[in-house]
């Protein structure tokens, strides 16, 4: 399952700690930019539930929001991987992204 998030390094952020940036959508205008709406969160993993199914994250409220436009360079080296934006908004806000699991990338 793929989700709409990453995982941080915990860092401060108001009172709480960050651990995930999620990308709540993505605005392409094609060959020229792309506008993603990011938000900043403590999200709480969930082990694997009874019988074996799996639980999905708990997602505290946002801790902080916004946007990030990719346009020339930028735009033009997103390539097809979009953990690309991940990245972008990661080094913005001088966040560090944790590396993707097997299962993940």
């Amino acid at each position: 399952m793929q989700n709409n998030y990453r995982e941080i390094e915990p860092a401060p952020v108001l009172d709480k700690t960050a651990n995930a940036i999620c990308i709540s959508y993505a605005n392409v205008q094609l060959f020229q930019n792309c506008t993603a709406q990011y938000e900043v969160r403590q999200i709480t993993e969930v082990q694997t539930g009874p019988e074996g199914h799996i639980m999905p994250p708990m997602w505290g409220s946002p801790l902080m929001t916004g946007s990030i436009t990719l346009s020339g360079d930028d735009y033009a080296n997103w390539g097809s991987d979009d953990n690309y934006i991940y990245e972008q908004i990661a080094s913005k806000l001088g966040l560090t992204l944790l590396p993707l699991l097997e299962k993940e990338a």
